[in-house]
């Protein structure tokens, strides 16, 4: 039987094995340390006695340890999670529009510039609900059935990249944004809504360095989302085609809502928006 021990080494069985092994590290310090203490050497009855002190005090380097441990055990199974369920590649893309903002690998999430991966289920339920059923299913049998086609054409040299690239993904983003970009033009509320529903769909808090998600984790991705058509909306060519596609009255509201980005940005910046005007908006 062949030895997959290192196989997918970031998250399988190999991640598993280093995560093991460092863990057998501290027990391993804790005996020596106590062979030193006793002229080098130790009986089986010292080592048990250890091993029993050791479960029953760790000390505050193995918790640390623990929360690590626990922390990539989580981290791991969403990216396994998200990586293997290729039956929901519009989830895929949509999570996309603001995955620069999310940790990778080893990564430790640092407040104000990453969002944790934690929110992608609560994401994907508020899409849902601003969308509707109907909708959803139609952009994500769009999207299999051109995922499956890249698939077919690609072979063994397909990877996801090339589906973010893929100017019918890039317009089913797009379309999906103008669908939705009336719910955001109360961003506030929105806003307070949005984080609501991640909040109501977010796991247990796995360490002490994951980072919450409140009102300002909540605006940066939301202008994340929004960011690549505010750039296309920017420059005229880009502003006729929307308009042109989607008509005036889209192309108006998607400004409303880039002004109440821009403006909701800076009165979170102010430290304008406190609990009690967020109530008050609802």
């Amino acid at each position: 039987m062949a030895d997959d021990s290192s196989a997918n080494s970031e998250y399988g069985p190999g991640k598993f094995r280093t995560i093991f092994e460092q863990g057998l590290d501290f027990a391993v310090d804790r005996i020596l340390r106590r062979a030193e203490s006793q002229g080098g050497s130790v009986s089986a009855s010292d080592v048990r006695e250890e091993l029993q002190r050791f479960k029953a005090d760790p000390g505050e380097d193995t918790t640390a340890f623990f929360n690590y441990a626990w922390r990539e055990c989580t981290f791991a199974f969403e990216r396994l999670r998200w990586d293997k369920e290729r039956r929901y590649p519009f989830e895929r893309l949509m999570v996309n529009t603001f995955v620069h903002l999310l940790p990778t690998g080893d990564q430790v999430p640092i407040q104000g510039e990453h969002l944790s991966r934690r929110i992608i289920p609560g994401f994907v339920v508020a899409m849902l609900q601003m969308l509707g059923e109907e909708l959803n299913d139609k952009y994500e049998d769009f999207c299999r059935t051109m995922v499956s086609r890249m698939k077919a054409q690609h072979g063994n040299a397909f990877n996801w990249e090339m589906v973010y690239d893929e100017p019918d993904a890039a317009e089913v983003v797009s379309e999906v944004l103008i669908t939705i970009c009336h719910h955001f033009i109360d961003l506030k509320k929105r806003r307070r809504w949005l984080t609501d529903v991640i909040h109501g769909n977010m796991g247990a808090p796995t360490a002490a360095q994951d980072i919450p998600f409140e009102d300002m984790e909540c605006h940066q991705l939301i202008a994340a989302m929004y960011h690549p058509l505010r750039d296309a909306m920017n420059t005229p060519e880009g502003e006729e085609r929307i308009t042109e596609r989607y008509g005036r009255n889209k192309a108006r509201m998607l400004r409303a809502v880039f002004t109440e980005i821009t403006r909701d940005h800076q009165k979170l910046s102010l430290g304008l928006s406190t609990p009690s005007d967020v109530n008050a908006a609802q």
